[in-house]
C-alpha cells in the first residue's frame, strides 16, 4: 500500500475539518482540563497560541509533538546501522512487467523494485553502514554510485541508479526503530511512527499506523468523558502487536539486506526453498481437481 494512496482516501474521506499547512507545534502546555500549544508559521515565523481537548502527535519517526512532551529524539530512536533511499521510478525496468517486483540482494546492501498493476514501481535501496552521520555528507547520488559499485553491472541496479538521477524527490534517511515505554502523557498521545515507527523492514508501517489511527478513534468514542481511560485502553489493546512487529523486523531485515556474505548464501538458501515449496502446492492444486476426477471415474 502506497502511502499517497493513503493521503489521497483521507482528503477524500474528511469533512469539516480545518486544515493548516506550514504549521508547527513550538510549546505544548497542559492545564488541567486542556491542552495549550503554541504554535508557529513556518512561512511567516508568526506564533500564536490555541487550546484542545487532545493533541495527537502523528508527525513522524522525529516528531516535535514527541519531542516536545516526551524528550529528546536521542531518548526513543535505536539505531539500527542502515540507510535507506526510496523513491518512485519513472517507468519499469526494461524487460519487466508493471507489477513484477525485483530484488537484488547481497551482503550490506540491496535493490529492491516493488511493482504494482496501477502504479508507478517505487525503488528502494538499502544497505548497512556504521557511520551514520558520514552518509548525509556530500551527493547522495554519488554516495549511491559508490555504496553499490560493483553491483552496477546488473541492469536492474544500472537502471535504479540512472533513475535516482532523474527523480523529482527521494526519501534517503536513516535506518530507526522508536521504542517507547508508554505512548501518552495526560492530553497527549503519540500515533503512528511517532510513537513505534517499526521502520521499514517490517513491512507494516501503514498497517500499524492504520490500525492504531482506527483503534485510537474507537477507544474514544467507547469513552467519550474519560480521556485518560480511553488511551489506556487504546495502548493496552494495541502495544501486544506493535512489539511483536517490531521485535520480528531484526529478522526481516536479514532478508530484506543480508548482514554478512554467510547471511547472503543463508537467505538465498531459504527464498530458493520458499519458492520450490509453493510450486509444489500450485502444481498441487492444480492437479487435485483432475485427480479427484479420474479417480471417480474409474470408480
Amino acid at each position: 500500500m502506497l502511502r499517497g494512496d493513503i493521503e489521497a482516501a483521507l482528503w477524500q474521506s474528511i469533512t469539516g475539518v480545518e486544515v493548516r499547512f506550514a504549521t508547527t507545534p513550538v510549546a505544548i502546555t497542559e492545564g488541567p482540563a486542556e491542552v495549550r500549544v503554541l504554535l508557529e508559521n513556518a512561512d511567516t515565523g508568526a506564533q500564536y497560541s490555541e487550546s484542545f481537548d487532545l493533541v495527537v502527535g502523528a508527525d513522524g519517526m522525529r516528531s516535535s509533538v514527541r519531542r516536545i512532551v516526551f524528550g529528546p529524539h536521542e531518548d526513543h530512536l535505536t539505531t539500527w546501522n542502515a540507510m535507506i533511499c526510496a523513491f518512485e521510478l519513472k517507468e519499469q525496468v526494461p524487460t519487466y512487467e508493471a507489477s513484477d517486483s525485483i530484488i537484488i540482494a547481497r551482503a550490506k546492501r540491496a535493490v529492491w523494485v516493488f511493482g504494482f498493476a496501477d502504479h508507478a514501481p517505487t525503488a528502494l535501496l538499502t544497505y548497512r553502514t556504521r557511520d551514520i552521520q558520514e552518509q548525509f555528507s556530500g551527493s547522495r547520488v554519488e554516495r549511491l554510485r559508490a555504496v553499490f559499485s560493483g553491483m552496477d553491472d546488473d541492469p536492474v541496479v544500472r537502471h535504479v541508479l540512472d533513475s535516482l538521477e532523474e527523480a523529482p524527490d527521494h526519501l534517503f534517511d536513516s535506518v530507526h526503530q522508536v521504542r517507547m515505554p508508554r505512548w501518552s502523557t495526560g492530553r497527549v498521545v503519540l500515533v503512528g511512527d511517532a510513537a513505534w515507527c517499526m521502520n521499514l523492514y517490517s513491512g507494516m508501517g501503514a498497517t500499524s499506523s492504520l490500525r492504531g489511527g482506527a483503534a485510537l478513534g474507537a477507544a474514544l468514542q467507547e469513552h467519550p468523558d474519560d480521556t485518560a481511560a480511553a488511551l489506556d485502553a487504546w495502548e493496552a489493546g494495541l502495544r501486544p502487536f506493535i512489539t511483536k512487529h517490531q521485535r520480528t523486523a531484526r529478522l526481516k531485515q536479514q532478508m530484506f539486506v543480508p548482514s554478512s556474505r554467510r547471511a547472503e548464501v543463508l537467505r538465498s538458501g531459504l527464498v530458493g526453498l520458499a519458492r520450490r515449496i509453493r510450486g509444489r502446492r500450485s502444481a498441487t492444486e492444480a492437479a487435485g481437481p483432475q485427480t479427484m476426477a479420474r479417480s471417480g471415474t474409474s470408480r
